[in-house]
């Protein structure tokens, strides 16, 4: 260690307070992440994937779902008739 970061360490002394505060936010946030992979994780992250494939592509996913609804609209007045 070099004299130039021992004495930039002396500035910043680590007292175990502040060691504490940094473990209670760690496990504060592992406990939210624990809490985040629950019951319905599975299905918010297919929804986040499905979300982030289409946001871009709006228009033209939109533009799909009609041409996907009026083709299946299409084929039922076809069985019907």
């Amino acid at each position: 260690m070099t004299p130039h970061h021992a004495q930039a360490r002396s500035h910043f002394p680590m007292s175990s307070e502040h060691v504490a505060s940094d473990f209670m936010a760690l496990a504060s946030h592992m406990t939210a992440c624990q809490r985040s992979r629950g019951h319905f994780f599975t299905l918010r992250s297919a929804l986040e994937t499905l979300h982030a494939v289409t946001a871009p592509r709006l228009v033209t996913t939109g533009a799909l779902l009609v041409a996907c609804s009026l083709a299946l609209l299409g084929l039922g007045l076809l069985t019907l008739a």
